[in-house]
């Protein structure tokens, strides 16, 4: 009897440790389903929170872009750039017009870049004060190197940002590049609006990709 009390006591603890075995291996694995749960949860959350952010992002340079006081200074640029064309280029060939010669950059070591936006033609044309349209120049290359610096850190959706702007950046490059390189030299780096040069790059590759598709854009 004694030895049967003692095996059935002896089961019992056993069947009970078993349970609490079973109970804690049962509690750390809903635990750790609720920890595996919760990161998935967070996971989307940052995901989709950081997807909002680049789409939000994304509007607010659409706004930036369309605003009238962009859209007024691109005009201007654009304006700028057909008249120096205009004034100066016959049959593909230089004619005249006002330079600016490098002298810090060393890529460029004398070198000649127009300096379209001072010239006294186009501003004459234009019925413009030169700091007016300087003004504008200045906007209109900022706001897209700071499209460039977001399109590079990935902050915004690349594909819908190339698809709208793509046109716009590219001809707003045509223009400025020029003005660009002198402004680099007068302040001695090859590195200033290095964002709106690499934003131009990838649209160029954007318009291979998708040829014969787009049409082509040039400044007016």
């Amino acid at each position: 009897m004694l030895s049967l009390a003692y095996m059935s006591t002896s089961l019992l603890q056993g069947n009970i440790s078993e349970i609490e075995s079973n109970f804690w291996f049962f509690a750390q694995t809903i635990t750790a389903i609720g920890v595996i749960g919760a990161l998935i949860v967070s996971f989307y959350t940052y995901r989709n929170h950081g997807r909002d952010s680049k789409f939000q992002r994304l509007i607010e340079v659409y706004k930036l872009v369309n605003t009238f006081e962009e859209r007024e200074a691109r005009k201007n640029v654009y304006e700028a750039f057909r008249i120096y064309m205009e004034h100066h280029y016959k049959k593909g060939m230089k004619i005249g017009g006002k330079m600016h010669f490098s002298k810090n950059l060393r890529r460029f070591k004398g070198e000649a870049f127009l300096d379209i936006f001072r010239d006294p033609n186009v501003l004459e044309e234009m019925k413009i004060k030169e700091f007016e349209l300087q003004q504008d120049v200045e906007r209109v290359r900022a706001t897209f190197d700071h499209i460039g610096a977001l399109f590079e850190s990935n902050l915004i959706p690349k594909d819908p940002l190339l698809k709208t702007l793509w046109g716009t950046g590219r001809v707003c490059w045509i223009c400025l590049a020029q003005n660009i390189y002198i402004e680099r030299d007068k302040r001695g780096t090859e590195f200033y609006m290095d964002n709106f040069e690499d934003f131009f790059y990838q649209i160029e590759k954007y318009r291979n990709r998708q040829r014969p598709k787009l049409p082509p854009v040039e400044p007016c």
